[in-house]
């Protein structure tokens, strides 16, 4: 009975140190400024704003970099105007002063509507400076309620 208990003892050890199940290669413990990182949440801001503040520095621009700013503008009204499409298709209703208005500023707000995106039509045409002027008189009527960013905004936003 010795012997066969030593026997399976010797036979189990035998198993557990011939393993050859191949080995996971060992995940690096990432760096502690990493991990803390990751916790800190992001203040959310609101991408028009972050577009008044790169064009207020308009004057110190290259040529190169003010081409570059005005693209970047046409794509996030490009997205946001996108975005509206979408809600318009789905029912739901974009601007929400909108129902508050007369049927005159309704008319007024329709026209002046029409005249941005004709004017945004032709945007590709335009100079570098005429493109800017388009850009800021986009941005002075972009909802003065934060409308580009209702949808991004977290349920409680701090105050400044």
């Amino acid at each position: 009975m010795k012997k066969l208990f030593l026997t399976l003892g010797l036979a189990s050890l035998f198993m557990v140190a011939c393993n050859n199940t191949p080995k996971q290669p060992e995940q690096p413990a990432a760096p502690a400024e990493e991990q803390k990182t990751e916790v800190v949440e992001e203040k959310h801001e609101c991408p028009m704003d972050a577009l008044k503040n790169e064009y207020a520095k308009w004057d110190e621009m290259t040529d190169e970099a003010k081409a570059e700013l005005n693209k970047k503008a046409c794509e996030l009204f490009t997205q946001m105007d996108a975005k509206k499409a979408e809600m318009e298709a789905a029912g739901e209703q974009v601007c929400k002063g909108m129902a508050e208005m007369t049927e005159e500023a309704k008319a007024e707000c329709e026209k002046k509507c029409a005249e941005m995106k004709a004017a945004w039509d032709n945007f590709a045409n335009m100079t570098v400076d005429e493109q800017k002027d388009l850009i800021m008189s986009r941005l002075q009527n972009c909802g003065g309620e934060k409308e580009c960013c209702k949808h991004e905004a977290p349920a409680e936003t701090p105050a400044k």
